[in-house]
């Protein structure tokens, strides 16, 4: 594995990690938070939640292929 590959899998980590403090925080919110903030996102993108799932994933299949 070269070092720009070991970089790239230390920041998904860190990423990953972020993800799921951001995520905690949304979660937090109240229903009608959660829409306010849905709403006002500059992006169509996913959620806090589904974002870190999706980062959870995009890690374990980088390290399951990596190894």
């Amino acid at each position: 594995m070269t070092i720009e590959l070991e970089d790239f899998l230390y920041e998904l980590k860190n990423y990953t990690e972020q993800t799921h403090i951001f995520k905690d925080a949304y979660e937090r919110l109240t229903p009608t938070e959660r829409e306010k903030v849905s709403a006002i996102a500059p992006f169509d993108g996913p959620m806090p939640d589904e974002a870190h799932q999706k980062a959870v994933e995009w890690l374990r299949q980088m390290q399951k292929n990596t190894e």
